[in-house]
């Protein structure tokens, strides 16, 4: 199989790289840096919105992950709009016109927005109220992706990660943070912890975004909504316990307050998970 991969230098991005060749799959993938190619892997120095229709119609799928604010929510509106909306909906007609008509769109929990406040389980079938920038530009992304779908008859999945943690995240994160301190027996400061998360290892979230990409599975119409998540929902308080304990730790985690617009809950769903 080959796949044009946008967003391939970051967190999940460098993880289903790793796996997809691990499985002898090939990969175009853009960069906006000079990167050395590797067997089964080409890096096109450009952004993913250029006329990459050569590699495009060479491409069985595509698979989009990169975006602007994931991890820094103060992204400006117009940057948002700019890469979440604007340079990604020029992508998707460049793969419409290279005839690449597989696309899996990676998206996160968070475009649920207010309504992950609440406690219920979210499913694909929840009201979406966006609130911050990301969040409002990667939801007006999805419903332009099921549009396009269905007018060029696209076959589409939109993925929503759930809470990824695991090797290789930024070290201010909280697993990454957490591991260090205890490992340098250090004590460790967080919020109170009581937002219930669905967290899933990157190292799973990689397996489950190339197991999407097979077209033939669960094809019974299109375009769709999957969560990629563990299905095993815990409180955030609880899942720092038991990495400390994992860990030997010889500090002491103190619990402090929520953080403003910390307070949401990401529950997937068991029916729509990956």
């Amino acid at each position: 199989m080959i796949i044009f991969l946008t967003g391939g230098s970051g967190f999940v991005g460098k993880r289903f790289i790793t796996e997809t060749l691990r499985l002898g799959h090939f990969i175009y993938a853009t960069t906006r840096k000079n990167k050395k190619n590797k067997k089964n892997l080409i890096w096109l120095k450009g952004g993913f919105d250029k006329n990459w229709n050569r590699y495009l119609k060479k491409s069985d799928v595509l698979v989009h992950m990169a975006a602007a604010g994931v991890n820094k929510k103060n992204v400006s509106f117009n940057e948002a709009i700019r890469v979440n909306l604007l340079m990604s909906c020029k992508l998707l007609m460049n793969a419409i016109n290279s005839n690449c008509l597989k696309w899996i769109i990676i998206g996160t929990a968070s475009e649920y927005g207010k309504s992950s406040i609440s406690k219920k389980a979210l499913s694909i079938n929840t009201q979406e109220l966006p609130e911050t920038n990301y969040e409002l530009s990667k939801f007006y992304f999805t419903q332009l992706c099921l549009m396009l779908s269905k007018k060029y008859k696209a076959k589409c999945r939109i993925m929503r990660l759930f809470n990824v943690y695991g090797e290789g995240e930024n070290k201010k994160r909280l697993w990454s943070s957490l591991r260090i301190a205890a490992k340098s027996n250090k004590n460790f400061k967080m919020t109170s912890g009581y937002q219930i998360k669905d967290f899933i290892n990157v190292k799973d979230v990689a397996k489950a975004i190339l197991d999407s990409t097979n077209f033939k599975k669960r094809n019974n119409s299109f375009p769709q909504i999957w969560h990629v998540a563990s299905g095993k929902p815990k409180t955030v308080r609880s899942f720092a316990q038991y990495y400390w304990k994992k860990y030997n730790a010889k500090g002491e985690i103190f619990f402090g307050k929520i953080r403003k617009n910390d307070n949401k809950n990401y529950i997937s769903d068991h029916k729509s998970i990956w």
